[in-house]
């Protein structure tokens, strides 16, 4: 146990002299919170947008403002010609054009049919569906607000009718729909991801390119002395990684930790068996620290992508859906997300921790066979 011990604070004085693993600890992670949570997000807002009005009434002039006001669409632009909103959208300079036709609040007043046409650029399609939809909307809630009686029921398309009935909608877990605090969660699981992988596979390595590895090996210490004692400082400063990125989500985005940071601390154990070991098979595998680092990316790329932390699995070929089983970030993701917006307990969760354990286990200790193949 000494022996571990003065390992362990031996690697502890490594990483504090050196000041470039310093940054990859405590300065990359807050940079990536603050300009990660902003930046990924799913949310489309500002969509430039052009208003042809042919009606030039009330109706329509509520319609522009309903539309001006929004934070989903820029009104960019209005005119009054139907030839002015296909070169708009040619040149780029509006992402939607709706078209409200002449004499659009007489007939529908009379209970005459009225066509609305909506010009989208599909050049995004994500962008265009979810305006599309957002648009489709705010154009019911402007009917029904103008003129919930007067607006005759068989004047507009089924999907811009007068509601009769009122419906309640109740969001659980997140009521203010912020994508934030889906977000953190994440980013949060991705550092754990790449901080204690990185720091495992590049501190083993950078030994043996100076020599010290070869020093430790000639030494009373045992090989599992060697390893247990390298590989503790860097959980350590995991959970310590995983401490930072929780307090600045509560400080600097005020997101609430709905679950308790109990069960959170033992999935994260559990889950650093997975990430110090791919680190450590990382560390025995590469020759150089340029080759770590370009195996741990290689390894960030896919776990990122295949996560579901920036496209939901439900939306990948099927193919790719099954690869991501493949991916432990997958499950972890899960789980913090689960524990921190909807307080979710071992009950909800013990399949992800049994995955994660059989992941741990298995990489682990392929991990612990090549680095004694290569310390013997």
């Amino acid at each position: 146990m000494h022996a571990i011990k003065q390992i362990m604070i031996k690697e502890f004085r490594q990483i504090r002299r050196d000041r470039a693993m310093l940054a990859i600890i405590f300065v990359m992670p807050v940079v990536q919170l603050v300009i990660l949570g902003y930046v990924i997000s799913s949310e489309v807002k500002h969509i430039d947008t052009m208003i042809i009005d042919q009606d030039n009434s009330a109706m329509s002039r509520a319609i522009r403002q309903n539309v001006d006001q929004s934070v989903y669409f820029d009104l960019v632009q209005v005119s009054d010609r139907y030839r002015d909103g296909a070169p708009a959208i040619d040149r780029g300079e509006v992402k939607i054009a709706l078209v409200l036709p002449h004499d659009m609040a007489q007939k529908i007043s009379q209970g005459d049919k009225v066509r609305i046409q909506i010009l989208v650029d599909g050049q995004d399609s994500n962008t265009s569906t979810i305006g599309l939809g957002y648009l489709n909307g705010l154009l019911v809630d402007t009917f029904k607000t103008i003129s919930p009686a007067g607006v005759h029921p068989n004047a507009l398309p089924l999907e811009l009718m007068p509601v009769r009935i009122d419906t309640e909608m109740r969001n659980w877990y997140n009521p203010n729909l912020d994508y934030s605090d889906y977000m953190i969660p994440g980013i949060a699981a991705f550092l754990l991801t790449i901080v204690t992988s990185l720091l495992s596979a590049m501190g083993l390595v950078r030994e043996r390119e100076i020599g010290t590895l070869e020093q430790l090996s000639v030494t009373p210490i045992r090989k599992h002395q060697l390893l247990i004692g390298k590989i503790i400082p860097f959980a350590i400063l995991g959970f310590i990684e995983l401490a930072v990125a929780l307090t600045f989500a509560k400080l600097w985005y005020d997101i609430p930790m709905r679950g308790n940071l109990g069960i959170l601390a033992i999935f994260s154990m559990v889950y650093l068996i997975t990430t110090l070991g791919i680190g450590l098979l990382v560390s025995a595998s590469a020759k150089t620290q340029q080759q770590a680092l370009f195996m741990t990316w290689f390894f960030m790329v896919y776990a990122l992508l295949m996560s579901g932390f920036i496209f939901p699995i439900e939306n990948m070929p099927r193919f790719a859906q099954w690869i991501s089983y493949l991916n432990p970030l997958r499950y972890f993701m899960v789980v913090i997300r689960e524990i921190f917006i909807k307080d979710a307990t071992v009950v909800h969760l013990y399949q992800q921790g049994i995955i994660l354990l059989i992941f741990g286990a298995v990489i682990f200790t392929f991990a612990t066979m090549k680095f004694q193949q290569r310390m013997s």
